[in-house]
């Protein structure tokens, strides 16, 4: 038994672990058990905080209740809308949008900030309507002064009127005596102005009759007289131009003359000139003095050469016939004056352009021009340093149908007759186109008729043939219709080079 006392056995140990194990159940009982108060502890604190803060909160949202219903906004404690301040459907975004509409432009941060702003100004006004209202007091009080003023001079005025009215009155007693005496007056002067005036009448319109016959006679006298003087002219053919040069030599083989003038008389290539006779009756009459036409190819100091552009086969240039052109003359510069449709080659169509171009190269120059549409292109009028009044094609109006173009035609006619007219009283000779183109020795360098270009009947040298030998020629007039290998629409039409045969180049460009 001693033994067996001494020694450990399993029950031993597990008492040991059993009181081990019991030990540690208490201390984490007694553990979990002060955990537990301190848990409830906690938690009574807990509660009693919460319920402080509930309280608070509460109390809070009753301020808040409070403070929005003092904003004026019905809006619910959770519409605050905090982050927000443009959502007017929430309090902070009406608030905002209250102080800038009610604010206007004292508006402030803040509704305090507003308010104080807006009280402000409401003060300022105030003093401000207080001052206007002592004004306004003061100026009623001088207004009563001014009206007292008033109302004692418009009394006196009144009596002043009664007065006024009284003597008007007998005034216009007066006057209307008068006014019936004045009317008798007038009466019986318009009766002696009616008789005065009829009689007038009666003597203008025998002086009109008498003065209308005078212009009938005047005008007849006049027409007398012009066709008397035109006449004269022709019968007479005076003419007061005389030669530009004289021919020195001819050379019939080459159709080239020499004249005894150059370059040292302003003598210019391209300037045509009319050859007359040696023993010529004056030159610039007629055409039929003209005997043939040169133009000037090259030149000298002291001569010049021509080429012949037209001479009569019966009546050859010889040395000692003078040549002439209205054109030029050595040291002198000529104007002219042109009116009509210009067309210097008959080929209906009308060459403005061409005439300045030989006007211009001969040292000339032009006054007085109409254009086609009959307005002027040049109107220095008419003077004495004019030399030839040049008529070219003048169009009829009575024969167009166009309104436009019959007013061009009136216009075109009527300058006609004022050019005319000056040129009678400054003793300017008026000549026609054709003329004016003889004396200046002009000769188209190619005729050629395009068809459709021009409305005029055109007379080719080569037209409608007689039938028999024997039999009386036809009209010579063309009608103008070609071929179709002619038509310039046709498809394929080849277009011209421009290039010529030598035969059509001037003698200007064979001289150089």
């Amino acid at each position: 038994m001693a033994g067996s006392a001494g020694r450990v056995t399993g029950a031993h140990i597990w008492a040991f672990v059993f009181g081990i194990l019991f030990i540690v159940f208490l201390a984490m009982w007694y553990m979990q058990f002060r955990e537990r108060e301190e848990l409830v502890a906690a938690k009574k604190e807990a509660d009693s905080t919460a319920s402080t803060a509930n309280n608070a909160l509460r109390d809070r949202i009753e301020e808040i209740e409070a403070l929005i219903s003092m904003i004026g906004h019905e809006f619910d404690v959770d519409q605050i809308g905090v982050g927000e301040l443009d959502n007017q459907t929430k309090v902070l975004g009406a608030m905002q949008d209250d102080i800038r509409k009610y604010g206007g432009n004292v508006a402030q941060e803040t509704y305090n900030a507003t308010i104080v702003a807006l009280r402000n100004e409401l003060d300022n006004t105030i003093s401000k309507t207080e001052q206007l209202q002592d004004e306004l007091e003061q100026q009623r009080a001088q207004y009563l002064a001014l009206q007292d003023q008033y109302n004692t001079k418009a009394a006196g005025f009144q009596t002043a009127a009664n007065e006024a009215n009284s003597n008007l009155q007998d005034y216009v007693r007066t006057y209307d005596e008068m006014i019936a005496s004045k009317d008798e007056e007038i009466t019986e002067l318009r009766a002696n102005y009616a008789e005065a005036v009829l009689e007038s009448e009666q003597r203008a319109e025998a002086f009109s009759l008498q003065l209308k016959a005078k212009d009938d006679e005047l005008s007849k006298l006049n027409f007398v007289n012009t066709r008397l003087r035109e006449q004269l002219d022709q019968l007479q053919q005076i003419s007061f131009e005389k030669p530009d040069a004289t021919i020195t030599n001819v050379d019939n083989a080459t159709k080239l003359v020499w004249l005894n003038i150059g370059s040292r008389d302003n003598l210019q290539k391209q300037i045509t000139f009319s050859v007359y006779d040696k023993n010529n009756k004056g030159v610039g009459r007629s055409q039929e003095d003209i005997k043939a036409q040169i133009e000037v190819t090259r030149v000298w100091e002291d001569r010049a050469e021509a080429r012949i552009l037209k001479a009569d086969l019966y009546r050859p240039i010889t040395p000692g016939d003078v040549v002439y052109s209205p054109l030029w003359e050595s040291g002198r510069t000529f104007y002219f004056s042109f009116v009509g449709f210009i067309d210097l080659d008959g080929d209906g169509i009308y060459d403005r352009e061409l005439l300045h171009d030989i006007v211009e190269s001969s040292g000339a120059e032009i006054d007085n021009e109409v254009g086609d549409d009959g307005e002027w292109l040049e109107n220095r009028g008419v003077t004495s340093n004019t030399k030839f009044v040049v008529i070219g094609e003048i169009p009829d109006p009575t024969k167009t149908e166009r309104d436009e173009e019959k007013e061009q035609y009136e216009k075109i006619v009527q300058k006609r007759t004022e050019l005319v007219n000056e040129a009678r009283l400054q003793g300017t000779r008026v000549v026609s186109l054709n003329d004016f183109l003889a004396y200046i020795g002009f000769k188209p360098q190619r005729r050629l008729y395009v068809p459709g270009l021009s409305d005029k009947e055109y007379t080719l040298k080569a037209g409608a043939q007689s039938k028999k030998v024997n039999e009386t020629p036809a009209d010579r007039r063309s009608t103008g219709r070609v071929s179709d290998i002619f038509n310039t629409n046709r498809t394929g039409q080849k277009t011209s080079s421009g290039r010529t045969s030598g035969a059509f180049s001037s003698g200007s460009e064979r001289g150089n």
